[in-house]
């Protein structure tokens, strides 16, 4: 069977085109002409360039699959205006499911996002049959929701069998563009008070991911929405396993809301002048405090696993330490734990 990964290079789209590989499928990779495609390097894919913003390059790439994982997306909290973000979400998911009408692929896989279900300001675990909407969603989950309101309605429309899965946040290696993700175990790493934050998150494994992706197009329902995800953890439980992996204390401060709405503030003000990307934006700050809990039990009735969180974090700093991401400086004061040495392995 041959599949078709849009936003192949990506962090979960290099993870599905893995999870695709080692069961077997043909891959056909649609990339960008100008991406990054170390993340495929040494894999048996046919790399395919194109647009999700241009339907023709799609129609082409998508011609003999019988399956579509539209992966690509703009993953970013900084650097790209909310327009920029919607239209990518938006557009680019129709032309997927045009794209994937007039090819006669058989079902499409949308990487959606946790975040369509919403937080909480208490401790709660939500589900795909009980929402919590954000109050005040910022551009990024905004995108996300529109994206995938985008496919079902399309997909209903022209009669295309799509399902959409939602990862929770989700790490893990061949991430070489830095993922927000990935971005927040390494910045905590860098941060001299090792600060940690109040609510929580769902911690999950992109290797997990990628395959609850191919678990869906087997097995999900059409037109339905599948949570992906591994543990429910408090930022603080979160820090506290980083911290011990990598043999470093921590973490050392709670930040309240207020100190990381300030703390954005400069640094989006001072990186206007760097150019570099914030470590951490208004539209992030505005997430302190708040829970994003979830459960993946729809998922699970179909075989969806996840390795616990600490061995997704332990994977995922296996990868990072050894990357171009962290600076050797940082590298050097580190002292990795068996667990991390084991994931290398």
């Amino acid at each position: 069977m041959k599949a078709l990964v849009t936003g192949a290079n990506s962090l979960v789209g290099a993870s599905i085109v893995r999870a695709l590989l080692s069961g077997g499928h043909q891959v056909r990779a649609f990339v960008r002409p100008t991406s990054d495609t170390r993340s495929l390097d040494g894999l048996a894919v046919e790399k395919v360039p194109g647009d999700i913003l241009d339907v023709d390059s799609l129609v082409a790439a998508a011609k003999g699959c019988q399956t579509m994982y539209h992966a690509a997306a703009i993953f970013s909290y900084s650097g790209h205006t909310p327009q920029e973000l919607l239209a990518v979400a938006t557009q680019g998911t129709r032309n997927a499911v045009d794209a994937a009408k007039n090819a006669k692929v058989r079902r499409v896989v949308l990487t959606s996002s946790s975040l369509v279900v919403g937080s909480t300001l208490e401790p709660a675990v939500l589900d795909e049959k009980n929402p919590a909407p954000e109050p005040d969603p910022g551009a990024y989950a905004l995108s996300k929701m529109k994206q995938e309101e985008t496919g079902l309605r399309r997909a209903q429309e022209l009669g295309v069998d799509l399902v959409a899965v939602c990862p929770t946040l989700c790490i893990g290696p061949h991430d070489y563009r830095l993922s927000e993700s990935n971005a927040i175990v390494l910045n905590y790493l860098k941060d001299p008070f090792r600060a940690t934050w109040p609510g929580g998150c769902n911690i999950v494994s992109a290797e997990d991911v990628a395959r609850g992706h191919v678990l869906a197009a087997r097995h999900g329902k059409s037109g339905q929405r599948y949570i992906l995800g591994s543990q429910n953890l408090e930022w603080s439980a979160v820090h506290r396993i980083i911290s011990e992996l990598c043999g470093i204390q921590g973490p050392l401060v709670t930040a309240s809301h207020t100190a990381c709405f300030l703390v954005a503030v400069a640094q989006e003000i001072t990186c206007r002048f760097t150019r570099r990307r914030p470590l951490v934006t208004r539209e992030q700050s505005r997430m302190t405090g708040r829970y994003y809990w979830y459960s993946h039990d729809r998922a699970a009735s179909f075989g969806y696993n996840p390795m616990p969180a600490r061995r997704a974090l332990a994977k995922a700093i296996s990868w990072l330490t050894a990357s171009h991401h962290m600076p050797a400086s940082l590298r050097n004061t580190l002292t990795l734990s068996e667990e991390v040495y084991r994931e290398r392995e």
